[in-house]
């Protein structure tokens, strides 16, 4: 990891606005600051160069602020901790929107902020502050954010930055957005506002719930014959993982988990009878159906979960619904997904209600979970001039001396989680919250910046599509030398969205062969592999055979063990996903 050194010693006095703010971000422990530099907190940037010497926090320099906010983000993915971002101005905010978007589907806490022209009309420069410039410019996000403030005065900065910092670090969590005036940042201080004892600053601890609810609750588990727990959005805490596994294992239930969500439950026990999916399908309904209770605990869209597809079996048993989602819903965006029923409905923190619930259980034989689990098998490829996603999975696993200590920041379509299991809280990061293509190499590095500073290698695989929209996110990667393996899923199309084509298509009865067009990205072929190499990492590829894919894949994780960054363009032609009726005919 590289953070640039500045020249000469820090100016250690706090004599401009700008340096309050700078040591706020210093006493809330953030380590790191991704932005993407602007003049509208020139100041700011100044003062964390020559006031705190670029350390605690030390700038990730970005090509974009939607960059910045992904990998503060990502670390935050890793490590359910804020990490800080900065973005110029409003036109900063609106390169940035979706990224902060992502984080507040995610449920992330992340510290975010801006600056605005000089609200002193007087300070302006001509056309440019003018523009730069606005009167509210939180409203812009406002919808997606816990809290925003735009302070006037250097005490103010301290209380704003302070309330935005408790608040993004409660339960549930989402980004904070803190504007600082230009004016104000570059203003000299009469004197140095009182800096809070942040012992006395922090959070408060997770809601539990009440007491009633978990009597209930236990007498309603107790009552069940097939419980099934659906563990949804968890912490990375190795204690609440441990929780997880005795709970299920105390009531005999057995368990779903959503690729939506980094990994809360290991997907090889034999209680996780399917293994992790994005989005639920028959066999998934078939299995809610079958059980007589559902525990969910902060699962993403319990309402469509619940709901079987066309012809399904509906759920009849008994539902209890741990969320404290509903605390972050407004009428903006529709992220709070279907209504869904509960006969028990506790507003609490999800990991506090499973320690309520173990304690109030009392200690008992472990219980085999009353389905058995159905696994996939790897089944030797016949056309070693085709490469499959598990091919890609178990040649990569061979790569590694310990692959449990890898971190799948992303993982592509049709990634075989039977074949890669996740064995730990850090195993597997979840996707990007709100569907923000072009999020995954900058969330990736957010990742791989966390677990480079706890002894982890982190591998992120995604498809070209997402990676060619922020590619140029790698930079950033190689410049602060954060070690990360990329591998791209390459289609060489907006696959998903063919698929989609072809849907609408046969509902009209209309040529399902035409889908490429306006998706397919081969005319002329993307060379990733190169790209990657403008940026300053290890390009390869393109890779099309088994023998290539082994040969890349061994030196891809060389590369990654030493420190490095590399991407692999690995061609995965499209396979069950392609129905039998379309020929994928395109003009080349």
């Amino acid at each position: 990891m590289y953070i640039d050194k500045p020249e000469g010693a820090p100016d250690l006095k706090v004599a401009w606005g700008s340096d309050v703010a700078a040591q706020m971000l210093r006493r809330f422990g953030f380590k790191y600051v991704s932005l993407n530099p602007g003049a509208s907190y020139r100041g700011l940037h100044d003062s964390i160069v020559n006031h705190l010497g670029n350390s605690d926090p030390g700038m990730l320099l970005c090509l974009h602020e939607d960059h910045a906010v992904g990998i503060a983000h990502g670390y935050a993915k890793a490590t359910d901790e804020p990490m800080a971002a900065i973005v110029h101005s409003n036109v900063g905010l609106m390169h940035a929107h979706m990224a902060i978007f992502n984080a507040y589907c995610d449920r992330k806490p992340l510290f975010l902020m801006g600056a605005t022209g000089p609200m002193d009309s007087n300070q302006r420069r001509p056309w440019i502050d003018w523009i730069h410039t606005s009167t509210d410019q939180a409203s812009m996000v406002r919808e997606m954010i816990k809290f925003d403030n735009q302070p006037t005065s250097a005490p103010a900065i301290v209380d704003a930055m302070t309330r935005a910092n408790i608040a993004t670090r409660t339960e549930p969590q989402a980004p904070v957005y803190i504007v600082l005036d230009a004016g104000l940042g570059e203003q000299k201080l009469d004197k140095i506002p009182e800096f809070p004892d942040m012992a006395r600053f922090q959070p408060p601890a997770s809601p539990r719930a009440q007491a009633a609810d978990i009597a209930k609750a236990v007498d309603m588990l107790k009552a069940a014959k097939r419980p099934l727990i659906l563990f949804g959005r968890g912490t990375r805490s190795q204690a609440a993982w441990d929780n997880r596994v005795k709970l299920a294992e105390t009531l005999g239930a057995c368990v779903m988990s959503d690729l939506k969500n980094g990994s809360v439950f290991p997907s090889d026990h034999p209680a996780h009878v399917i293994e992790p999916f994005n989005q639920p399908g028959k066999a998934q309904h078939d299995l809610i159906s079958e059980a007589d209770l559902v525990l969910a605990l902060e699962w993403i869209d319990l309402g469509g979960a619940l709901c079987p597809p066309k012809g399904g079996v509906s759920m009849n048993g008994k539902i209890i619904n741990v969320t404290m989602d509903h605390h972050l819903h407004n009428g903006a965006h529709m992220v709070y997904q279907i209504q869904a029923p509960a006969d028990l409905l506790i507003s609490a923190g999800a990991e506090s209600v499973v320690t309520d619930l173990l304690e109030a259980l009392g200690s008992g034989a472990k219980k085999a979970p009353w389905r058995q689990a159905v696994r996939k098998t790897f089944t030797p490829s016949t056309d070693p001039a085709r490469i499959r996603m598990q091919d890609i999975a178990v040649l990569l696993r061979k790569q590694f001396t310990n692959p449990d200590n890898v971190t799948l920041a992303s993982v592509a379509r049709q990634f075989p989680c039977d074949l890669w299991p996740f064995r730990s809280p850090l195993a597997y990061m979840g996707k990007d919250g709100g569907g923000g293509i072009g999020s995954g190499p900058s969330i990736s590095i957010g990742v791989a910046l966390a677990c480079a500073d706890m002894g982890r290698q982190t591998v992120s695989i995604m498809g070209d599509g997402d990676f060619m929209m922020g590619g140029n996110a790698l930079w950033t990667a190689a410049k602060h030398k954060i070690p990360l393996l990329v591998i791209i899923n390459n289609n060489q199309s907006y696959f998903n969205d063919e698929l989609h084509q072809e849907n609408i298509a046969r509902k009209r009865d209309r040529r399902v062969e035409n889908r490429w067009i306006g998706q397919a990205m081969d005319g002329p072929a993307i060379d990733i592999a190169r790209f990657a190499e403008s940026q300053g990492a290890v390009g390869i590829g393109p890779v099309k055979t088994l023998e290539e894919l082994e040969a890349a894949l061994k030196k891809g994780v060389e590369v990654l063990n030493a420190g490095g960054i590399c991407l692999i363009d690995a061609h995965v032609p499209p396979g069950a996903e392609r129905s039998a009726g379309s020929t994928g005919a395109r003009n080349t």
